[in-house]
């Protein structure tokens, strides 16, 4: 484990890399806290560990102090950079995934049927606290480009989308017939 019997005073810690925020390029940051590692030489994982844990944001300290709880022993830069890569991909991947939800629409030859499949597949790939961010005027935003039937689903009130998107199915199969 960790040994924080070490001078932090003897370097310069203003000057330290971090990376976070908009700051999330892990490569770059890399290259940056290496530079910066030999600039102020400090040679050792467990030393290096150290000033990594200073560097990142608190939701990646955690991952980083799981994983070396996990292994018992101080992570290598690499080690760390490739959790942080997963941490960030993941969320960039959520808020893709989100983002794609908020801005689907129904294309012109696609039947209801269809689009509640593509929009709940998408949906379902959400993490469960990531989905109460789409809401059934999601969905119903979704149905704009079908005037009759998104007029439908929006007056009629419905509080979960699955049941939005079983009345967006009725209300085409009734239109169909008519």
């Amino acid at each position: 484990m960790r040994n924080n019997n070490f001078n932090c005073n003897r370097v310069d810690t203003g000057t330290l890399p971090r990376i976070g925020g908009s700051r999330r390029d892990a490569e770059i940051w890399k290259f940056k806290i290496n530079d910066w590692f030999k600039r102020e030489g400090i040679t050792t994982d467990e030393n290096k560990f150290s000033y990594i844990i200073t560097a990142v944001e608190d939701n990646i300290v955690r991952i980083l102090m799981e994983k070396e709880k996990e292994v018992n022993r101080p992570l290598t830069l690499d080690e760390c950079v490739k959790l942080i890569k997963k941490k960030y991909w993941r969320e960039n991947l959520k808020e893709d995934k989100l983002s794609q939800l908020k801005k689907i629409i129904i294309t012109p030859n696609e039947n209801v049927c269809d689009f509640n499949t593509r929009f709940l597949e998408l949906y379902d790939q959400l993490d469960f606290n990531d989905k109460s961010y789409i809401s059934v005027i999601d969905y119903e935003n979704a149905l704009r480009p079908r005037g009759r039937i998104y007029e439908m689903v929006a007056m009629a009130d419905v509080d979960n989308l699955e049941d939005a998107c079983r009345l967006a199915e009725n209300f085409e199969s009734i239109i169909n017939k008519s």
